[in-house]
């Protein structure tokens, strides 16, 4: 089964979205989706300085890849009176900060200047929930597959939403698993961590060495990767609804200030 990076997980959606009638049954020509801007922007508080990818969609009948783009003016604020500009790095279409630094509670604002137009986008970085544990399971339904449980204490009376990034013998997997305390507020939660479009190369085998990133992120982060997997696992039948950036203007993306744990082991014999 395919599976997608995040960049062309967006740009996928975007074929997707762009080109659905109201109903239904979709009769999708791709051919007529038009390029636009995708910006995935991330700050987190690792001490890490802000990245910011820009690349371009390309029409469903060109190549497979997603142009970088440069020349763009990219600048970074927080709600303290910071302010710093991304510098672009030798990488094309990666451009990173050098001052600033993620806070929980703090909001940060991101400015892209690209081809004369401006996007803006906010986002508030949650408070942290630790990442207490992780572990390997066999499936519950007596196959051999294995998978990763993150073990974590939800706080109770805040909602919380949560992104998971996988990695085995250093590979990220392209799966983008989320979760959300709306059933599970106040919980000690320990859900497994299901890829709906499986790749064989992220199969688990015991000897492993794997890691898992958890990130808690704000609530429209959360809604619009939500709704990108959503629509390209075919996991709703309802209409699909454009998914809402939190940047301003006709561009594809999102922008992340979020927490970072991680939690690593050898899968061992189950």
């Amino acid at each position: 089964m395919k599976t997608y990076s995040l960049t062309r997980l967006l740009a996928a959606g975007l074929l997707l979205l762009a080109t659905s009638a109201c109903q239904k049954v979709i009769d999708l020509d791709l051919r007529e989706a038009d390029p636009r801007l995708v910006i995935e922007a991330n700050l987190a508080d690792d001490g890490q300085p802000c990245t910011v990818r820009l690349s371009r969609s390309t029409r469903y009948t060109e190549p497979n890849t997603f142009p970088p783009v440069g020349g763009a003016t990219v600048t970074l604020s927080d709600d303290a009176g910071g302010l710093e500009t991304l510098a672009a790095t030798s990488t094309p279409g990666l451009y990173r900060g050098a001052s600033l630094t993620g806070q929980p509670g703090r909001r940060y604002t991101l400015r892209v200047e690209a081809d004369g137009t401006a996007h803006v986008a906010g986002s508030t970085m949650p408070t942290a929930v630790p990442l207490t544990g992780l572990r390997a399971e066999k499936s519950g339904f007596g196959g051999d597959n294995i998978y990763l449980v993150p073990e974590f204490q939800d706080p109770a009376g805040v909602r919380n939403y949560y992104l998971f990034r996988q990695y085995r013998n250093g590979r990220l997997n392209q799966s983008i698993f989320l979760q959300d305390d709306e059933l599970t507020d106040g919980r000690a939660n320990a859900r497994p961590l299901f890829a709906r479009n499986a790749d064989e190369a992220d199969d688990l085998r015991v000897g492993d060495s794997v890691r898992v990133d958890m990130q808690c992120v704000d609530a429209d982060v959360h809604r619009y990767l939500r709704t990108l997997t959503q629509i390209l696992q075919g996991a709703s039948t309802a209409t699909p609804a454009n998914p809402q950036s939190n940047f301003s203007g006709n561009v594809l993306g999102y922008f992340s200030a979020h927490t970072l744990r991680r939690r690593s082991l050898l899968v061992p014999p189950l």
